[in-house]
């Protein structure tokens, strides 16, 4: 590898780092359009492409959450229940479904494309023209109420990341503040802690393959899917940002994080859009 490719790495590190301790997301936003770059650049494409992508962003986000989860129990900011009733059936789920993308054919680029698109855009809209309510409904104490409810959601939370390679808080976010009724900054919490332990899950299932990856394609350090070559300058970059963004987070008003948060997903509409068309 080059020193560019070093120093871009880390850069990539640094603002995934930061937004994800601003936003309790892995920061999958910003990974997975990296990563495709600089995969490409290594002569990976195809389908292939798609189980590379996710084995990275994936990866990384185990680091990155562990960071974010750590700094955000220094500042008792911890919600380990609702984190355990999420992110155990998320992590079985992404799990599962791991291991079938990886001895499948049919989960093409463009597939994943098309999903990454579909999500980007249904959480932007919701974040950019829909305002939370400030009082929690009855529906949503029954909701918080029920342990069914954080189940199912880890479930379904956990296919998605699995198929797209998100961490899983662009579905946790919306999902915990609008049908929960959860404050966001408690929100950010529980998001990263689930997907830390969802990323566990996938992670394990694309480091361990019988089957080595095409030969013709090996990155720096590689193991099963995944190159700790491009993974250490990418880590250094988020062990230095991550407690500056989760720092900066408990300091801004809600109504600025979710701007924010959609203002994000409303640039990578547009980037994926581009690809695809």
């Amino acid at each position: 590898m080059t020193l560019t490719i070093l120093i871009l790495l880390f850069l990539v590190g640094l603002a995934n780092g930061f937004y994800s301790g601003l936003m309790g997301t892995g920061g999958n936003i910003i990974l997975i359009p990296a990563m495709d770059l600089v995969l490409v650049l290594f002569g990976i494409e195809g389908q292939e492409l798609v189980k590379y992508i996710i084995a990275h962003s994936l990866f990384i986000t185990v680091f990155n959450g562990f960071a974010v989860v750590l700094k955000h129990y220094r500042i008792k900011n911890l919600y380990p229940k609702q984190i355990l009733w999420i992110g155990i059936p998320a992590g079985f789920t992404a799990y599962v479904i791991s291991e079938w993308i990886k001895v499948s054919e049919w989960y093409s680029k463009t597939y994943f494309d098309i999903l990454f698109l579909f999500l980007v855009v249904t959480v932007c809209i919701r974040f950019l023209f829909f305002k939370p309510k400030v009082e929690i409904t009855k529906a949503q104490q029954k909701v918080q109420g029920s342990i069914w409810s954080y189940i199912g959601l880890g479930g379904f939370t956990g296919v998605t990341a699995a198929l797209s390679g998100f961490g899983g808080g662009i579905v946790l976010i919306p999902a915990l503040t609008d049908l929960f009724g959860i404050a966001f900054k408690k929100t950010t919490s529980i998001s990263i802690g689930v997907v830390m332990v969802l990323a566990l899950a996938v992670s394990f299932s694309y480091l361990n393959v019988t089957n080595s990856p095409n030969e013709t394609t090996l990155l720096p350090y590689q193991v099963g899917y995944i190159s700790l070559g491009l993974v250490g300058p990418i880590l250094l970059g988020i062990f230095v940002a991550a407690p500056i963004g989760v720092k900066t987070g408990q300091q801004m008003a809600p109504k600025w994080l979710r701007l924010i948060f959609g203002l994000v997903m409303a640039i990578l509409v547009v980037k994926t859009s581009l690809g695809l068309f």
